[in-house]
């Protein structure tokens, strides 16, 4: 029989077996492992065994559904893979392997070196969805709020004098 590992937030260290009927994940009380966290849809994916392998279908969620950190909508499982629902992470395990060499597997780190030169590319001017700021506005804005400022003051002087002068 396979299970799925809980690797991250209220799951971690929890162990889900996987039976004939599958199994579902969501926030909702009503799947087979509720995940009270807001990055998972209500019902977010199934895993269900479909001859000899483990199907993994994401059912529309808002966050994705990743195996391995490649986001899909469908996936045969195999044993060591790491699924990320929303942000919450599980282990799938069989069989053949312990939940000692699944927490091997997850510490081994690989390191990918680019190679060539690396460099900011040409259109990464700013970062902001509204764009960089117009300067031609400001030729505009300050000399008008330059003058309102002028404007209220002469109110207020106006009347301080009409007020102390009656």
């Amino acid at each position: 029989m396979a299970v799925l590992m809980g690797m991250s937030g209220d799951v971690k260290g929890k162990t889900y077996p996987i039976d004939d009927n599958g199994l579902t994940l969501g926030r909702s009380t009503d799947n087979t492992v509720a995940i009270n966290n807001a990055t998972v849809s209500g019902h977010h994916a199934t895993i269900r065994r479909e001859g000899d392998a483990y199907i993994l279908r994401d059912l529309g969620s808002t966050n994705g559904t990743r195996v391995n950190s490649r986001e899909v909508k469908e996936a045969a499982l195999r044993p060591k893979d790491l699924i990320q629902v929303g942000s919450v992470e599980f282990l799938f395990n069989s069989e053949a392997m312990s939940f000692e060499d699944a927490q091997a597997a997850m510490t081994r780190t690989e390191v990918l070196e680019s190679q060539g030169s690396v460099s900011m590319p040409e259109s990464f001017d700013n970062i902001s969805p509204f764009g960089a700021r117009r300067r031609e506005n400001l030729t505009f804005w300050v000399p008008l709020i330059v003058a309102l400022g002028l404007l209220a003051l002469g109110v207020v002087i106006y009347l301080f004098i009409k007020l102390f002068s009656a």
